[in-house]
């Protein structure tokens, strides 16, 4: 992505809440992302959990990473990250990933912010950002994410109880919605009679916060193993600034015992330079 367009989606997120960076995913990953997604959910019997957060006719499925090796291009991918980066900064942390089946019947899923924990005055700077790749097409009858334009600024959650306009996130498969975590959205309802809205919510938050999802548990060491070094850092596996998730004064990735992501507190010319500097301010 260059220069030019990467400073027109953060301008955009920055304005609206959101932007659609469309034709993101080559055709090839989208296909084969589906498919696997497909196949794990068949694999582990996945049904819908029954409830208004997940759904009543949804399939969903946690923690991906651990699943199958084709996840690991979906963090760090360069029509993505980059623009993750710029909203938050370079030390974010991969919060979570979430696999969102929407089946035939769905009802809508209530409006709300994915920040919704963050105990802090609204509005804020943003805390955690979004992607949403469709790899299905996303239509207003199959279940596409509906969202409220400029809500990331408004000073309150949403009313649960209230009807709000919203827009649906139409795009074709292989476009990335990418949005400000404080946005309102949900997912919407599917009135087709056999069209499945497939997308994987792709969340990322400041490095200093907590993720949604464990992924010192849930991340098997030889799946670790695998993964590129800038994957490890989102997953938390080395300091944020140089001393935050120090283990003994250790990295994680210390720990664990992987030479790429083995830093200790307070040393080191990367971020860990930074943490020592504010301390002596």
């Amino acid at each position: 992505m260059d220069e030019r367009r990467l400073e027109r989606h953060v301008g955009e997120i920055a304005d609206q809440g959101f932007t659609f960076v469309e034709g993101a995913i080559e055709p090839a990953l989208v296909a084969e992302l589906r498919d696997t997604i497909r196949s794990v959910a068949r694999a582990l019997g996945t049904a819908p959990k029954g409830n208004p957060a997940e759904g009543y006719a949804t399939r969903r499925n946690y923690n991906l990473l651990a699943k199958a090796d084709v996840f690991a291009r979906m963090p760090i991918h360069d029509h993505v990250l980059p623009v993750v980066e710029r909203v938050l900064d370079p030390g974010c942390l991969l919060s979570g990933m979430t696999a969102i089946d929407i089946g035939p019947g769905e009802r809508p899923q209530p409006l709300h912010p994915d920040d919704v924990c963050a105990t802090v005055p609204r509005p804020h700077p943003p805390l955690m950002c979004v992607a949403m790749w469709a790899l299905t097409d996303f239509t207003d009858a199959n279940g596409a994410t509906r969202y409220v334009p400029g809500t990331h600024r408004a000073s309150a959650m949403p009313d649960f109880g209230t009807a709000y306009d919203t827009l649906p996130a139409e795009m074709e498969a292989g476009t990335v919605m990418i949005f400000d975590a404080a946005l309102w959205h949900g997912g919407g309802a599917n009135t087709t009679a056999d069209d499945w809205r497939l997308g994987v919510n792709v969340q990322y938050c400041h490095g200093w916060m907590r993720t949604q999802q464990n992924h010192y548990l849930g991340v098997p060491r030889d799946a670790l193993a695998r993964m590129p070094e800038r994957l490890l850092e989102l997953l938390g596996m080395n300091l944020y600034k140089g001393i935050m998730g120090h283990v003994d004064g250790r990295s994680p990735g210390a720990v664990l015992g992987d030479a790429r992501v083995a830093e200790t507190a307070y040393a080191g010319d990367r971020p860990a330079r930074q943490g020592l500097d504010a301390l002596t301010r």
